[in-house]
């Protein structure tokens, strides 16, 4: 979302957002936004801890991108469990593959996905994620119908994504790649889900989870 090389330039502006009178708070976050690179903003200590992975859990990452999520993923599940990293263009398959084998993730598998179905194996998931993948989803209620097949008793569906509404400079990036809270409720309700957490830690995203309407606990 911001990579470093951007960072670097964005500071001069934060600099002058921060002498215009932006609070305290603000500052800081704003502040670790631009500096810290995607650790500082994603915290994903945090995230990995709120996901409430167990050892031996198996994980899918709809939309894994460049891996960012894979080694948190694979120590958290530990070797007895599994991790999906779903990518659907080929050459983003192939360099997830060659990060899995040069880093030696026993655990992990690249799959190949489609635009309309993760091809995930049913009923084998107890938790699968989005990071800065959902808006980027074209029929997201039927793509997320579909992936209550995949899903294993008690499953839960976990997104993250860019919140709008950011100040100014961070807009700049995320303008157009984001997701209201509102947006995804009803999306993923039609999907045939029901909101079980809402986490507010990340300054730049929302942190949405949902289990089938179904499921035992989710009404």
């Amino acid at each position: 979302m911001l990579p470093q090389a951007l960072s670097r330039l964005v500071l001069p502006l934060v600099v002058a957002l921060i002498a215009s009178g932006c609070g305290p708070e603000s500052r800081v976050d704003l502040w670790r936004f631009v500096s810290s690179g995607r650790d500082g903003y994603q915290q994903p200590e945090k995230v990995i801890d709120a996901l409430d992975l167990k050892p031996g859990a198996r994980v899918a990452e709809i939309g894994a991108g460049d891996g960012y999520w894979i080694p948190w993923l694979s120590e958290a599940v530990g070797p007895g469990g599994r991790v999906y990293a779903v990518e659907v263009e080929q050459d983003k398959v192939d360099a997830l593959n060659d990060l899995v084998r040069e880093e030696g993730y026993s655990n992990v598998d690249v799959v190949l996905g489609k635009y309309e179905d993760p091809e995930l194996p049913d009923q084998s998931v107890d938790v699968a994620m989005t990071s800065m993948t959902y808006h980027h989803i074209e029929d997201r209620v039927t793509y997320f119908r579909r992936l209550q097949t995949d899903l294993a008793p008690g499953g839960r569906v976990a997104h993250l994504d860019n919140r709008s509404g950011l100040p100014f400079p961070i807009s700049i990036f995320t303008s157009g790649h984001s997701s209201e809270t509102e947006e995804v409720d009803e999306e993923m309700t039609a999907a045939g889900y029901t909101r079980v957490d809402s986490l507010d830690f990340l300054y730049s995203q929302i942190f949405l989870t949902y289990a089938p309407s179904h499921a035992e606990g989710s009404d």
